[in-house]
This record gives structure tokens, C-alpha cells and sequence, in this order.
């Protein structure tokens, strides 16, 4: 019976020998496996700006004052003295060159006078197409915008060549008074004053040359509109 009893015991004590040597496997298997994982989750964070809060801290785009007061146009908008190809495919009688008169039109065969100034060249076109339906079948038009001459403003003041400066396309202050031959030697010394025509009446724009070329004011060399009058004193 004490033999039995003694062979019983040491089977307990060994399986629980055994039990504790896999439980501190285990712990050990966990201690070394979780700072790798823990890493690997900081690389991945670090490497994505989304949860690292990089996108959250970065700057925003700062917006001068040029594109509030001259918003991009997507298309071409026809003025005044633009000279422009009408093209009916396969009818040379009606393909020609046609300038645009001071009150906006245009004249063409058949269909007399239509307004182009104001539309983009693909709204003339299709105009032109609608009108000619009442004489042709499936008139195919094109309109090409061939010189421009529309756009333009008129400096005044302290530049070398004073007068109308025709504009190909968006031009800033500094750039529309190096196009007049730049100042004179008395040039510069006060504000350029800018007369625009809005909707509302006509708006009076004060800048200091003097502050956009140290470059304290860069935001004041605006983007010209077309009709501006620059006085340079």
C-alpha cells in the first residue's frame, strides 16, 4: 500500500513539473513575440499619415488675392475686335474670317448678323448651326478664336509708352507695367491706383509699388481684367 501510494505521488509531482515548464514556455513565447508586434504597429502608424495625424497638421493653402478678384475661366469668352474663323465643313461659301464689330456681332451670309461678344467660341458654333437648319440640311460648324484683340487695359502715368496694352493672356500688375517699357525715373514713388468696372459701379484699388517689388505685399500685384485703367504715379 505504501508502495502504491509513493508511485502515485511522484507521478503527480512530475506531471506538474511538466505543467509548469510548458506554462513558462508560453510566458516567454509572449514576452518575446510582443515587442516586435508592438513595433511593427508603431512603423505601420508612422508610415501612414492618416492615423499618425500628419494630414491633420498640415498647412493649408493660402489664397491670394488675385483669385478672388480674377477667378479661372474655363473657356475663352469672345470680346470686342477678335478676329474669328467660321468654318462650315464642305461650303466655302460660308467659311470666313469675320471680326467682331464694337456692338458684339458678327455678320455671316444667310444668316446676317448674330451676337458672338460675351460667348465662348463652341456656343457661337452652335448658334450658327441652328440658324443655318433653316437652309441646309446638317450644317457642320467650327468657330476658331484667330486673333485677340479684346483684351486689354490702359496704363497711364510714370511708365515709358503710356496707352492701351493688349493682353494675350492673364497678366499681373508688375508684368503690365514692364510691357509699357517700365517706369520713368519719378515712377513709383506713390500708390498705383487701378479703376476696375464691376457690376456695381466702378471700384478704386490702391497699391504701393514699392511694397510688391521688397516683396511685403506680394498679394497686391493683382491679375489685370480686361478694361482696367492703371495709373502709375
Amino acid at each position: 500500500m505504501t508502495a502504491l501510494v509513493t508511485k502515485y505521488r511522484s507521478v503527480l509531482v512530475r506531471r506538474l513539473w511538466m505543467g509548469l515548464v510548458s506554462a513558462g514556455l508560453l510566458v516567454l513565447f509572449i514576452s518575446l513575440s510582443y515587442p516586435a508586434s508592438s513595433e511593427k504597429r508603431e512603423e505601420d502608424q508612422s508610415a501612414d499619415p492618416e492615423r499618425s495625424g500628419a494630414a491633420d497638421s498640415a498647412t493649408p493653402p493660402i489664397s491670394g488675392i488675385a483669385k478672388l478678384v480674377f477667378p479661372n475661366e474655363t473657356q475663352y469668352r469672345i470680346g470686342v475686335e477678335d478676329v474669328l474663323l467660321v468654318s462650315v465643313w464642305r461650303d466655302p461659301d460660308l467659311t470666313r474670317e469675320v471680326p467682331v464689330r464694337p456692338d458684339g456681332k458678327i455678320s455671316l451670309p444667310l444668316i446676317q448678323d448674330i451676337s458672338a461678344a460675351g460667348r465662348t467660341p463652341e456656343e457661337l458654333a452652335q448658334d450658327i448651326h441652328d440658324k443655318l437648319k433653316e437652309f441646309m440640311s446638317s450644317p457642320s460648324v467650327t468657330v476658331v478664336v484667330r486673333e485677340i484683340n479684346s483684351i486689354k487695359v490702359y496704363l497711364l502715368g510714370e511708365v515709358v509708352r503710356p496707352g492701351p496694352v493688349n493682353l494675350r493672356s492673364k497678366v499681373r500688375l508688375l508684368q503690365a507695367i514692364a510691357m509699357a517699357g517700365g517706369l520713368t525715373q519719378f515712377g513709383g514713388k506713390k500708390n498705383v491706383v487701378i479703376y476696375r468696372k464691376t457690376p456695381s459701379g466702378e471700384r478704386v484699388i490702391e497699391v504701393s509699388y514699392k511694397r510688391i517689388v521688397s516683396g511685403k505685399r506680394p498679394d497686391d500685384n493683382l491679375i489685370l481684367e480686361s478694361g482696367d485703367t492703371v495709373v502709375v504715379r
